[in-house]
């Protein structure tokens, strides 16, 4: 309908909006006409029209609904939705009638109630409106912004304030019903509430609309309520509200009776309004400021009093206070000196500086920071638990209580607008009430002095103030490096305010100050700043308290050392503390805070070593502190458990950047520690005696670390930090990140025991054991990312390297072997305990999650990420568990004696066997697909390819005795529940084409997801493409053991399945921008036909693909969307032509181009072909008409359209060259040591990887350092040249190879089309032979050229001509009169002649001769036989041939005499037919040449050798021979029937040829020996064809030629037996059974005519002793 069209344009405009708001948008123009056309919805958006009884009763008294010019029958049972929706909506029941007409496609399409879709599309719809105007509004104030950006928003958006009136501002007005919406949202919060509370008390149940319904309205509401809260901010922001407008905003505050979501949302607009008003930047007149201030003043003393009425009291004081205190802090900026008094000279200055103060005092006391830390704590919720600064939370608001876990947060631009907000008071706070800071600060002092005094203890009585605005601005400042660098401009008050909070601190202010510093030094520059502040120290303080004037590095390392050896010179707690963590341990903290306040410092220190590389480097070399060693020996003591988590959350961030030597360091010290050797310098070991045993200690840690959840996520965190590889390793990743004796003094060398802890002890059981979501999801993340680090760091190339090339990979890598590498790199181990049965287990429950709960999540949130880890490591280990189980495992074994216990369960022969016990994953993936997170959906995709392309998953076995095949489980366990259907609506709509993808290029989320859906779709079908698969039933189809079906009532049968979806890409994604062909938007196109390719070649697919995509006309939508080519075409702005367009994404965009163009040309045949079989002329008239360069869609309309031979532009197009590797002028590598690295095979060609080719050069470099053959800088300065040259030249060679091969496919499918057409019979005869001629005359060119340049395509070409040929009608073309005929003959002569070139061709083929051949053959036999002209054209014929010269001759005797195969045939039938084009000609040249190359004795010798070959030959070979053998003895006919041949014949031995081969010397009723059945008439034949060339030359020669008569009767009487033998089988004479009697009368004829011709009867009679004896003979 209309208005779901409109909804999906209004979330295309607040894509726009977003877009332009981040200055990534392309399309300005259409963002304006958006705009534009949107004004009016943005002026009603706040009209909304209640139910009322009027327009209820006119609905139920109508039968006919008039909506947008349509008339629609309603039915009672739709009035009854309509009522429901006006109830759900409390909307106009005639608006929600239409309403609900617009919803009833959207419901049909996604299975919904119509009426539950219409309030859930109106709450989208006003929901998308006001996050639409939130963003417009947030433009028009943004500073940030051009100005010229800003003043078009600026005017829209006053014509959205405009009021019906003609130029009247509305500014305040629309300010209050922004405010009034706000308070109707509330209203409808309460009734939804109450609501569910009284279903709940009575006890009905819940349906699931109606549950579905409550979650949907609340949550659109609380947003809703958040956008209106930012668009009255931004309003106020721009001056549009007055001091009446203010007191409004304060009357709606009072109303507010709790803390929850909706206060929050007032904040931001109170903060903005008294900004306006009271500060002095504002522009409201000192009087009108001095009137407010009075007016709140005069709140608070009534609040304070009690006297205010019920009416005008505020539901929460703290928000009162929390007012009071943003006013307090702006307003008093208009008292500072520096700001003229103006009329401020009357009133007493001091007095009212003096009640300010105490109003100041008060409302800190009411609780007015208390207030606002709570809103920055719940606007900027934990999703990462962090303990330091939950537990400094929690002391500085003592009762608040945050909000729920699942509550709605507010938008990321309303966090946004508060915490700036909140910058802004943080400042004014600052600037103008320093006094009370300080005074703060002196009364905190104060009030501990009192306590320390009295040597208090425990929790402190006094109020955090100060600390709380500390944390206040680590919360405002957070995340905004850009503003925070104020701080550390040295001449800004900022500036002298950190160093003020920096001195003398408590131990609370000096937490709070941590995370100032923390928050303000994110970002490598802000880092470095906070690094050399606190490499600013002043004097050492003296007393107790151990700490410098000022917050400085070498303070918080002397505290950390002093706690360290207190720990280590005093008693020791009792040894279970070293078990479990117990109470804190006071007598080595002397302040109660101590333990927050050391927290704090090393979250700090952890913060700065993340940033700055700086500190990190002051830490390592520093020589006073080794604060290593003191943070190991805290973890060795019987601190809290949070804390030692710190100290393991400092070490890991120290290790950030990390380069080996500080790696291996870390190492050593951690295994010592581990071993106890800290341990033994504590009070710890000294107390029992004796030093602990290292395998002991190391036990008795992992037990004390894993029962503390914060401490084995840090401890885990760490051993990410050190497994993981040094960035300058990283890219070949073929060293250890640690000694390869780690801890060999005492257990197997190695980090096993490090592995078995993360995996085996923290994510086998105690992530099974932790309830709590968030701790499991962080516990999941870190021992995934852990396990991810030791997979991901393995080189299996490494492997490969070592026994395919040369290069020695054992002195290259950098460990001392190979074998040792393999042996201990965590990556065995850690593939070990993923095939045991608890891990497995563990890893898919981190898999599986609620699909909602998924979606609802933010994409940094634990949940998304240790979700997204857990579908990362499981792609892992299906990618790397071959190299683990065929080689890895086998070698540990072999090579390592003493292993640990293995862990793994040997029953899994793959991880596969472990997935399907967990077939959950595959629903759960599909389902994620659906999500909003981007790279979670990539992940999915990924790993659904490998699940999906399976055979294992993918193959059920046959079962029983009955082999039936059962259906996939794969496919079983997705439709259960109908989950196939969830999973193909996301994926449609991820499928779904936005103009804004094409506008934002490769980048844009959009093209990632559609690439990554195809690829898993072609994948799947390819893996099994002749059987039912997963892609079969995403795509929509109904899958069955072996078939497809098209189930009713399907997504399919509807036309919104993910079939179509992928058709209309195909259709729909534009590939050419400006006349250049896209790469990224043609590997779309490509992507999708390729898919509907694999639907329609297979047979379980090809009728429902080919019905479907021929419903829509296909075929010739794409047909008139064909684009021709040239040399000048661009190609991601590359021609062709330029030296780097082998190296660039240009070449991608041809390559697909060729690929699009193939599938195209194929799937025409395919229709083509179908249309014949199904016998639906219309359709192949339509095509025909297609192919000829006219489509005619069914309403009759007509485009021109590329036609066949247009498509042919391809072939034209030359690639440029490039310099081979062999070519390459290489000192240090070798073309032959890169070889090993072509193992990727496409298409016909077997290509590079370039990865693995990187990494071998990167190999080679690092032998040759070793073996000091590169030592200088201009020595390594070649060899990356050399590098160089070598990667592009092989990337030259790998996209050559592939354009090469897809043109090759090209090609062919163009040949095929072409084949297809002529053999549908689908073309008029006078067309026909048109047709055929222009093809000819299009592909003769570039045949003529394949020739010398590329054999593969002069095959094809070739083969291409031999088809046309067979279907030339010679007689009907030689009829034609005129131009017709010269045109004819000059196409069909050009074809012989070029065939002739073919066979003289250097480099042709033997392949590419035998067509050629063929061609000739046809030519000529065809010509010869139908031309009325003949002699012209025989001497046309004939000179082609002698102007050939001698080469043609030549090298056909050679195929004829030594071809292969068929070749010899062909090249035999050549020779034969050129021989009677002499003879025709009277010419002699043919003879003589067969003469000079003595050919005819070579024919006459093969005779000598046939009953061998064909008994030494199998079948099929025999039948080869005798096709030869008939095609050479036809050919020798020939010549034999020649004058000038005949005598040659004779001459070479013929009748000799024929006694030696004894082929008349068999019994003819058994005939030779060969591989056939039906031998005996094969030896007939070829005794007849024989028989035809002595024949031949005897009656040639005739009978004066005495030598070939006698010889012919000395052949008669040698072989009279035989002759006699024919005569009588050919009577029946003998025996022979009629009906099984062969036709041997040729073969009679033949002997009758040889003993007629030679006069054999007569001869014999004419001797005397044997005429009784030969007279009987032939008697």
């Amino acid at each position: 309908m209309a208005d779901h069209e409109g909804l999906e344009g209004l979330e295309g405009l607040h894509r726009d909006l977003l877009s332009f708001s981040e200055s990534q948008i392309l399309n300005v123009e259409r963002l304006e006409l958006e705009l534009q056309q949107r004004i009016g919805d943005f002026r009603r958006l706040l009209d909304k029209p209640p139910k009322n009884d009027r327009s209820r009763q006119e609905l139920k008294s109508k039968t006919v609904l008039r909506v947008q010019d349509t008339d629609y029958q309603i039915s009672p049972e739709f009035t009854i939705e309509t009522i429901e929706v006006a109830d759900a909506l409390d909307l106009d029941e005639l608006e929600a009638a239409r309403l609900l007409i617009a919803s009833q496609e959207e419901a049909e399409a996604i299975d919904r109630k119509p009426w539950v879709c219409t309030v859930i599309d109106f709450h989208h719809r006003r929901l998308t409106l006001l996050e639409c105007l939130r963003i417009v509004f947030r433009i028009s104030v943004d500073d940030e912004k051009p100005e010229d950006q800003r003043m078009f928003f600026r005017e829209y958006r006053d014509k959205i304030l405009r009021s019906d009136e003609a130029g009247s501002e509305r500014g305040s007005k629309y300010w209050r019903r922004c405010l009034s919406s706000m308070g109707d949202i509330e209203t409808w919060l309460r009734q939804l509430a109450e609501r569910t509370q009284t279903i709940s008390i009575v006890g009905q149940s819940q349906t699931t609309d109606f549950a579905e319904l409550l979650t949907v309205q609340q949550r659109s509401l609380i947003l809703q309520h958040d956008a209106l809260s930012a668009i009255s901010a931004y309003l106020a922001k721009d001056s549009r509200t007055s001091v009446d407008d203010f007191q409004f905003l304060l009357s709606r505050c009072r109303l507010l009776d709790r803390y929850d979501t909706i206060l929050i949302h007032y904040v931001p607009i109170v903060a903005i309004c008294i900004d306006t008003l009271g500060s002095v930047y504002g522009t409201t007149p000192l009087e009108e400021a001095r009137s407010i201030h009075k007016s709140l003043m005069d709140q608070r003393e009534a609040s304070s009093s009690g006297e205010q009425k019920a009416s005008s009291s505020w539901g929460q004081r703290n928000f009162l206070a929390l007012t009071l205190f943003l006013w307090l802090v702006a307003y008093s900026g208009r008292y500072k000196e520096d700001v003229p008094a103006l009329q401020l000279s009357a009133n007493d200055l001091e007095k009212e500086a003096e009640e300010r103060a105490k109003a100041f005092s008060g409302v800190l006391q009411d609780g007015a920071l208390h207030l606002a830390l709570s809103v920055c704590r719940d606007l900027r919720p934990m999703q990462w638990l962090d303990p330091a600064k939950q537990s400094f939370l929690t002391f500085l608001l003592p009762d608040s209580t945050p909000l729920p876990y699942d509550s709605i947060l507010p938008s990321e631009d309303f966090q946004d607008l508060v915490m700036r907000q909140f910058q802004t008071f943080a400042q004014y706070f600052i600037d103008n009430v320093p006094e009370e800071l300080r005074k703060l600060r002196a009364e905190e002092n104060s009030q501990r002095m009192q306590i320390f005094s009295r040597f208090q203890r425990g929790p402190t009585p006094y109020e955090l103030h100060l600390e709380r605005f500390l944390v206040i601005i680590s919360y405002a400042f957070a995340d905004y490096p850009e503003i925070a660098h104020g701080f550390w401009d040295i001449d800004s008050q900022f500036y002298g305010f950190l160093q003020w909070a920096a001195r003398r601190q408590s131990t609370p202010l000096a937490a709070a100050f941590c995370e100032v510093v923390r928050s303000i030094s994110e970002g490598e520059e802000c880092a470095e700043a906070a690094h050399r502040f606190l490499l600013e120290e002043g004097a050492t303080a003296s007393g107790q308290i151990r700490r410098t004037s000022s917050l400085s590095w070498k303070q918080m390392f002397e505290e950390l050392h002093y706690y360290a050896s207190n720990l280590r010179e005093r008693p020791s707690p009792p040894k279970s503390a070293l078990i479990q963590s117990g109470k804190p341990v006071e007598d080595y903290i002397v302040e109660p805070e101590s333990g927050l306040m050391l927290q704090c410092y090393l979250k700090l220190i952890t913060h700065l070593y993340r940033q700055s590389s700086s500190a990190r480097q002051h830490t390592i070399y520093m020589p006073d502190f080794d604060i290593v060693e003191d943070l190991l020996i805290m973890c060795s003591s019987g601190l809290e458990s949070y804390l030692r988590a710190a100290a393991y959350a400092t070490m890991a961030a120290l290790l950030t950047g990390k380069d080996e030597m500080t790696g291996l360091g870390m190492w050593e010290k951690f295994d010592s520690w581990l071993a106890g050797e800290y341990a033994s310098n504590t009070a710890v070991a000294r107390a029992g005696g004796v030093p602990p045993n290292p395998l002991m200690a190391e036990q008795i840690i992992f037990e004390t670390v894993a029962a503390g959840f914060e401490e084995s996520i840090a401890f885990v965190e760490l051993l990410e930090s050190l497994v993981a590889p040094h960035p300058d390793g990283a890219a070949l990743n073929d060293c250890l990140p640690f000694a390869e004796t780690l801890g060999g003094t005492y257990r197997m060398a190695g980090i096993e025991p490090y592995v078995d802890f993360a995996l085996g002890r923290v994510f086998g059981f105690k992530s099974m054991e932790t309830h709590d979501p968030t701790q499991l999801r962080m516990l999941q993340w870190h021992c995934l990312n852990f396990a991810a680090l030791c997979l991901s760091s393995f080189n299996e190339d490494l492997i490969i390297f070592a026994n395919r090339s040369d290069v020695p990979i054992d002195q290259a890598v950098r460990v001392s072997s190979l074998t040792a590498y393999v042996k201990l790199h965590p990556f065995a181990r850690t593939m070990e305990w993923f095939f045991n049965d608890r891990v497995i287990a563990a890893l898919f429950m981190a898999t599986h999650h609620d699909v909602g709960e998924v979606n609802d999540a933010a994409p940094n949130s634990p949940l998304v990420m240790a979700l997204s880890r857990a579908i990362e490591v499981v792609d892992l280990i299906m990618r790397l568990q071959a190299t683990y189980l065929d080689i890895v495992r086998p070698l540990i074994k072999t090579q390592t004696s003493a292993r640990s216990a293995s862990v793994a369960n040997f029953a899994l022969a793959s991880f596969e066997d472990a997935v399907l016990n967990n077939l959950q994953i595959v629903v759960d993936l599909g389902l994620y697909c659906g999500t909003g997170h981007q790279s979670l959906t990539l992940l999915s995709l990924r790993l659904l390819e490998k699940l999906s392309a399976s055979r294992k998953l993918a193959v059920s076995n046959a079962t029983g005795t009955t082999g039936r095949v059962d259906r996939s489980r794969l496919i079983s366990v997705l439709e259960k529940d109908d989950e196939s259907e969830r999973v193909s609506r996301s994926l449609v709509k991820n499928l779904r084409l936005d103009e804004r993808e094409l506008e934002a290029g490769v980048t844009s989320p959009g093209f990632a997801l559609k690439s990554s859906i195809l690829a898993f779709l072609d994948d799947c079908l390819a893996a099994l493409p002749n059987r039912p698969t997963l892609a079969h039933l995403l795509l929509g189809f109904s899958c069955g053991n072996t078939t497809l079906d098209i189930a009713e009532n399907g997504l399919f049968l509807e036309g919104s399945s993910v079939f179509h979806a992928v058709r209309d890409l195909a259709t729909q994604y534009s590939n050419v921008d400006d006349d250049t062909f896209i790469s990224w938007r043609s590997s779309m196109r490509c992507g999708s036909f390729d898919l509907l390719k694999k639907l329609w070649i297979a047979p379980i697919s090809s009728v429902y693909t080919l019905t479907e995509l021929r419903a829509t006309d296909f075929l010739f939508v794409q047909a008139i969307q064909q684009r021709i080519i040239g040399p000048d075409t661009l190609w991601d702005g590359v021609s062709i032509y330029d030296p780097s367009f082998l190296l660039t994404d240009a070449s991608l965009a041809f390559r697909y181009f060729l690929q699009e163009r193939s599938t195209f040309l194929d799937y025409v045949a395919a229709e083509l072909r179908s249309s014949v079989q199904n016998n639906t002329p219309s359709l192949s008239a339509r095509i025909q008409s297609t192919l000829l360069g006219t489509t005619v869609f069914t309403d009759g309309q007509q485009m021109n359209n590329p036609n066949i031979f247009d498509l042919f532009d391809f072939i034209e197009i030359e690639l440029p060259a490039f310099a081979p590797l062999s070519s390459l002028e290489l000192h240090f590598l070798s073309h032959a040591e890169l070889e090993v690295c072509r193992t990727e095979r496409e298409g016909g060609s077997l290509l590079f990887n370039l990865l693995s080719a990187t990494q071998l050069i990167e190999l080679k470099h690092k032998s040759l350092v070793k073996e000091q053959k590169i030592v200088t800088q201009a020595q390594d300065d070649e060899f990356q040249n050399e590098r160089g040259h070598a990667l592009a030249s092989l990337t030259a060679y790998n996209q050559h190879a592939r354009i090469s091969d897809m043109s090759s496919k090209t090609l062919a499918s163009w040949v095929r089309l072409v084949s297809v057409i002529l053999g549908s019979n689908v073309l008029e005869p006078g067309l026909e032979i048109s047709f055929i001629l222009q093809a000819l005359q299009v592909i003769m060119p570039k045949l003529e050229r394949s020739f010398t340049e590329n054999q593969a395509t002069a095959s094809d070409l070739a083969g291409l001509a031999r088809m046309l040929l067979k279907f030339v009608d010679f007689s009907n073309v030689f009829s034609q009169k005129g131009r017709a005929l010269d045109f004819a003959k000059d196409r069909l002569s050009q074809l012989f002649r070029v065939a002739i070139n073919g066979v003289c061709a250097q480099e042709s083929s033997s392949e590419l001769r035998e067509i050629c051949y063929q061609i000739c053959f046809c030519y000529l036999a065809g010509s010869s036989k139908a031309c009325s002209d003949e002699a012209s054209l025989g001497a046309q014929n004939l000179l082609a041939v002698t102007s050939a010269g001698d080469r043609l001759i030549e090298t056909t005797c050679d195929d004829a005499f030594a071809g292969q195969g068929s070749c010899r045939v062909s090249a035999t039938m050549l020779l034969s037919t050129l021989v009677v084009l002499a003879q025709q000609e009277d010419s002699k040249y043919m003879i003589d040449s067969l003469v000079r190359l003595n050919f005819i004795g070579v024919l006459v010798d093969m005779i000598k050798h046939i009953p061998l070959q064909l008994k030494q030959a199998d079948v099929h070979a025999a039948a080869t021979l005798l096709q030869y053998y008939h095609a050479a003895l036809a050919l020798l006919l020939r010549v034999a029937k020649s004058r000038a041949g005949a005598p040659r014949v004779v001459g070479v031995g013929l009748f000799s040829a024929i006694r030696e081969s004894e082929l008349f010397a068999a019994d003819p009723d058994i005939g030779i020996e060969m591989a056939s059945s039906n031998a005996l008439k094969q030896y007939f034949d070829l005794m007849l064809a024989i028989m035809r060339i002595v024949n031949a030359v005897i009656l040639v020669n005739g009978p004066q030629h005495m030598q070939s008569m006698h010889q012919a009767r000395q052949f008669l009487s040698d072989y009279r037996a035989v002759v006699v033998a024919v005569f009588k089988r050919s009577a029946n004479i003998g025996g022979y059974i009629p009906q099984k009697a062969m036709n041997l009368s040729t073969l009679v004829d033949n002997f009758t005519v040889l003993i007629s011709a030679t006069g054999f009867l007569e001869h014999e009679e004419n001797q005397g002793p044997h005429k009784s004896r030969m007279t009987g003979a032939f008697s």
